[in-house]
């Protein structure tokens, strides 16, 4: 049986201020398979503390039933944030129904407890009979929440960061960067009106207790389907992985990508056409290292980075390749498309796969 966290937090934050604020802990994953226990996370800066986070019951994944998948990028909605503090506190059920709009909620006992227990007032005062529960959450409003949760009060009055000073929460900012939960998001900012993705809040929560980050052994790549021959690219369509294998029929890298649903059609293609930059003929949108293989309707389909807004701001993150996100060509991490586009010349074979 768990200990309750007001008691553990005691121990665990007394154990990591004497570390210092921010000292990582060592990792120990090797009793991990490899990979680790999600698809989504592998090499993410925060996988050792999303594998902590697991092990201690704290998450359990964002695709139930299989739970395969953790969605890092994801923001954190409040309903999810209550179910985490409540395992991570170990807070008994509440016979209380404290809010009236959770009542469809599968976080709604999760809610309850944390209402019960102080951590929570709801989202509308001075009423609060509302908690809002798909609501986002920002990097401001966890400190908050973090700080009832582990009942800090030393350390409010040192200013951590210098981008929070108009905020409602710097006081219980400054309170969790002082017990080492928080080092912010850059050089002496904290970000606190960002949303607050799921990865983040595992390494708040993962630092709370002084978990130790456990890091899996890497994952194998998968064996590339047999099919074709010669130097060749193979798309699986319906696993969004390509894999390119040479002339003698080795391995020469494997990875996630973003394409879309059934397109193109399965069949054998030729890169035909290549070109450093490409525009989407809208809204300013780019990507780089193309290497068309197949024609649409309207458009060529092809291999290129992830696109970018006129901005500069990527249409997604790294994190969702292998999720369908493109309109018909295939996205890819920035390294790859340059390693890709140098690896292809026209006339490579392209094997798509259903």
């Amino acid at each position: 049986m768990r200990t309750g966290l007001r008691a553990l937090t005691m121990i665990a934050l007394g154990a990591l201020l004497a570390a210092g604020p921010g000292v990582a802990l060592a990792a120990d994953g090797a009793s991990l398979p490899p990979g680790g226990t999600f698809l989504d996370d592998d090499g993410l800066p925060e996988e050792g503390y999303i594998e902590a986070a697991v092990a201690a019951d704290l998450t359990r994944g964002c695709n139930p039933p299989s739970n395969d998948r953790f969605c890092p990028d994801r923001t954190l909605t409040r309903a999810e944030m209550a179910t985490m503090l409540v395992r991570a506190l170990d807070l008994p059920p509440s016979p209380v129904d404290a809010f009236t709009d959770d009542g469809d909620s599968v976080h709604e006992a999760s809610i309850n407890a944390l209402a019960a227990a102080g951590v929570t007032r709801g989202c509308d005062p001075p009423h609060n009979t509302m908690f809002c529960p798909d609501d986002p959450v920002d990097r401001g409003q966890v400190a908050a929440f973090l700080v009832r949760a582990l009942g800090l009060t030393e350390g409010g009055d040192i200013d951590h960061f210098t981008d929070d000073d108009e905020s409602v929460f710097e006081h219980d900012i400054n309170l969790i960067a002082g017990a080492g939960v928080t080092s912010g998001c850059g050089t002496a900012a904290y970000c606190p009106r960002d949303p607050l993705p799921r990865r983040q809040m595992a390494v708040f929560l993962a630092r709370a207790l002084g978990l130790t980050p456990m890091v899996p052994p890497e994952r194998p790549p998968p064996p590339f389907p047999d099919v074709g021959d010669g130097k060749r690219i193979i798309y699986s369509n319906s696993e969004q992985r390509i894999w390119l294998v040479d002339e003698h029929e080795q391995l020469v890298d494997t990875y996630l990508v973003s394409g879309r649903r059934g397109v193109p059609a399965p069949g054998t293609y030729h890169i035909y056409s290549k070109s450093l930059k490409a525009w989407a003929g809208h809204n300013g949108i780019t990507m780089e290292h193309m290497a068309r293989f197949a024609h649409g309707t309207r458009l060529s389909y092809g291999f290129h980075s992830i696109p970018r807004y006129a901005n500069g701001t990527p249409m997604q993150t790294e994190a969702e390749l292998g999720e369908y996100r493109s309109s018909g060509c295939v996205r890819q991490a920035d390294d790859k498309a340059e390693a890709l586009y140098a690896w292809a010349p026209i006339g490579t074979t392209v094997i798509v796969l259903p």
